[in-house]
């Protein structure tokens, strides 16, 4: 099949407790924390054969906790991946990052470190972050000539250290400094000034209350004219497939055909072309090419906003 791009949850652990974060909202909920690892032979087998670019991030947990994420990427590089690896970056011995960029590929592959702010400020969003151990992390990567990327999402908190944050990032060899523009503003206590919100939160509101504020969708899940599922196809810690990571939040998740009730589209059970080649999910797919016939999520994320007079 063709060359498919893939978002992949390794598990839903993490050391930190950012108060905007799906799992966090799942302890405060549940009191019971999320401790899932994707099963590396399933997910091997299901890829094999792709040669896949492949985004390791996850809705709930952060890839570098998973307990054999060497393994991971080993098994990944094996069957020819592009891997980028979305982390906070911290908690781990100078060691461990030794051990991953000798697996990882200086030409393919490439590290994004998500730190929203400096030392006095990184961690009042990202709690229990540790500075010192994601500056040797950068540090190490980088005399590794790894390709990095820092990502800054701005918040009230951090948004005056904007212009020093880069200045350091180009300091310490980071390759790029991206500037994030968050969406996520139902705690509005953090909400930087306007010029650093992205305001199609405004218009997620406007869909959840039931009003329309678009009548067109851009589907990021489908980038080539042959009109099928190709890019941001998403498989969480559980094995389990969505058209993407937005669709697999736990607002979303048991409300559509791929609700990990039955585990009808585990890859533990089935093959990427059994899931592609689906009625259901090929219905599904074909709705979202609609505004009108969308699911609500893809409404959300994918509904280009209108000027209404």
């Amino acid at each position: 099949m063709d060359k498919v791009q893939w978002h992949i949850e390794p598990t839903s652990k993490c050391i930190l407790e950012c108060p905007l974060c799906d799992r966090t909202w799942f302890y405060e909920k549940f009191k019971r924390r999320l401790t899932n690892e994707i099963n590396i032979d399933h997910l091997i087998k299901f890829l094999k054969g792709q040669a896949p670019n492949v985004l390791l991030c996850g809705n709930n947990g952060d890839p570098i906790y998973h307990s054999k994420f060497h393994e991971l990427c080993k098994g990944l590089k094996g069957i020819d991946s592009k891997i980028e690896i979305n982390t906070n970056g911290s908690g781990k011995k100078k060691v461990w990052w030794e051990e991953l960029c000798s697996l990882l590929s200086q030409d393919d592959d490439s590290i994004t470190f998500s730190i929203d702010g400096l030392e006095d400020t990184n961690h009042l969003y990202r709690i229990n972050a540790k500075w010192e151990s994601i500056m040797e992390a950068i540090e190490t990567v980088h005399k590794n000539n790894i390709r990095t990327t820092w990502k800054f999402i701005v918040f009230k908190h951090n948004q005056h250290q904007i212009n020093d944050a880069k200045k350091f990032s180009e300091k310490l060899g980071v390759t790029n400094f991206k500037l994030v523009k968050s969406d996520r503003w139902w705690k509005q206590d953090l909400m930087p000034t306007k010029e650093f919100v992205d305001s199609s939160w405004e218009h997620q509101v406007q869909v959840t209350k039931g009003s329309d504020t678009a009548s067109t969708i851009q589907q990021r899940c489908m980038s080539t004219p042959n009109g099928k599922p190709d890019t941001e196809l998403y498989i969480d810690s559980d094995g389990d497939f969505y058209p993407c990571c937005k669709t697999g939040l736990y607002s979303w998740r048991y409300k559509n055909i791929f609700s990990p009730k039955d585990r009808k589209f585990n890859i533990g059970n089935n093959t990427v072309e059994q899931i592609l080649n689906n009625t259901n999910v090929k219905r599904f797919f074909d709705s979202t090419k609609s505004y009108d016939t969308a699911f609500n999520c893809c409404k959300i994320y994918c509904g280009k906003k209108e000027n209404v007079v």
